[in-house]
């Protein structure tokens, strides 16, 4: 319960103060705990960080129990319909979690730091994982396409944050947000066409 105050509190100094400006002092101090057990449990700010991601406290699809409840085996028309409710899922939770958002826009300017690629490789590593229980269709670069959805949503809730349009989609609005849920789930749907067309000409070649 205390490492969980710990992490708790990490989360709503990065919202307060911004990743680059958060401190083990700080964290300590909102947590109500002495910064030696900071130390204790986590060894420092670096293990700390990649705690507050690897135990979902980033956003909750980037640990194992989020893992564990996606089912195996599934028919390629069951996937796609989760793939695109996963990639909504993903949008909602960044957009009301401004915590994860400060640290996005530290590891954009911190990339090069051992760190950062530490962070980053530990949500790649969840993606594939993903994707080779979700993507329908393994032959047809699932990576590429949820590296592109996965980048796409992280940066218009990202420039949500500074501008209140893109184009005339109103992004302080839920009907603007609904847009682009509505549009996420047209790709997907479309893309399991295409693919599904695909793999029947495959099949007739032969």
């Amino acid at each position: 319960m205390t490492m969980e105050r710990i992490l708790r509190a990490m989360g709503d100094v990065m919202a307060e103060r911004g990743t680059e400006k958060a401190g083990i002092n700080a964290v300590a101090e909102k947590a109500g705990v002495n910064k030696v057990l900071i130390y204790r449990y986590f060894g420092g700010w670096n293990g700390l960080l990649e705690a507050y991601v690897q135990r979902g406290f980033f956003l909750s699809m980037f640990n194992e129990k989020f893992m564990e409840s996606v089912p195996e085996k599934l028919p390629a028309e069951t996937r796609s319909k989760i793939w695109s409710e996963y990639t909504i899922q993903f949008m909602r939770e960044f957009r009301t979690r401004k915590p994860s958002q400060e640290l996005i826009r530290w590891e954009m300017s911190n990339g090069e730091t051992e760190l950062a690629r530490r962070l980053a490789e530990f949500r790649d590593n969840s993606y594939k994982k993903l994707v080779d229980r979700l993507a329908p269709y393994s032959d047809y670069d699932p990576i590429a396409i949820t590296s592109l959805m996965v980048a796409a949503v992280t940066n218009i809730v990202l420039t949500s944050t500074q501008r209140d349009h893109i184009v005339d989609i109103d992004l302080t609005s839920d009907a603007g947000w609904e847009r682009l849920e509505t549009a996420v789930r047209r790709i997907y749907s479309s893309l399991s066409i295409a693919l599904e067309l695909e793999e029947t000409k495959k099949v007739e070649a032969k």
